[in-house]
């Protein structure tokens, strides 16, 4: 919902990107969701019999993120479907900040997800859980992945609202058609 103008080809485009960063903060939301595992050999404290995400903080950071990042874009995407033209810089300054928080949220849902192999108990770095638990880290690692493809639908989307389709192929073309230099003359600097 960036400030550029695009072609008919790049909304289109650039709203489906936008359904399919929805789509994937949920999927990423509900694989988080039911990330756990009845046994947990190795986990800390050892009386602790299974292991899930609820357990750490940083997880539910994860999972809370992906839901709001959804949100987030679900309205993006109902805005550019809607799509007023001349949008007031208010409406454009409002999209740039749903946008960047979205993308905030999607990049430190999936890299808190990612860094699962290095939780400990109480901040000391141990062996960690996926020793123990390696269906439960599987999982939250894929939630990690498909957060991180929603953030780079997201950045493509916002790429295809910049940067029309019709203009990929072009080159050059547009600036060896101008003659001059576009200051009223026609001589060469």
């Amino acid at each position: 919902m960036a400030a550029g103008k695009s072609d008919g080809s790049s909304d289109a485009a650039s709203l489906a990107l936008r359904i399919a960063t929805v789509a994937l903060s949920v999927a990423s939301a509900a694989m988080m969701a039911s990330a756990s595992q009845r046994s947990c050999a190795g986990c800390v404290p050892a009386s602790q019999v299974s292991v899930s995400y609820s357990d750490y903080s940083s997880l539910k950071y994860s999972l809370v993120a992906n839901i709001i990042s959804a949100a987030l874009q679900a309205a993006a995407a109902w805005l550019a479907a809607r799509g007023r033209e001349g949008e007031g810089k208010a409406a454009r300054s409002l999209a740039e900040l749903v946008d960047t928080a979205a993308q905030v949220f999607l990049y430190s849902s999936s890299a808190l997800a990612f860094s699962v192999d290095d939780f400990g108990t109480c901040g000391h770095r141990v062996a960690g859980v996926c020793k123990g638990s390696g269906e439960f880290c599987q999982r939250v690692r894929a939630s990690g992945a498909v957060s991180m493809a929603a953030a780079v639908a997201l950045a493509a989307s916002k790429y295809l609202k910049d940067v029309p389709v019709s203009t990929w192929f072009k080159g050059d073309e547009t600036k060896k058609a101008k003659s001059g230099c576009g200051r009223g003359c026609h001589c060469h600097h």
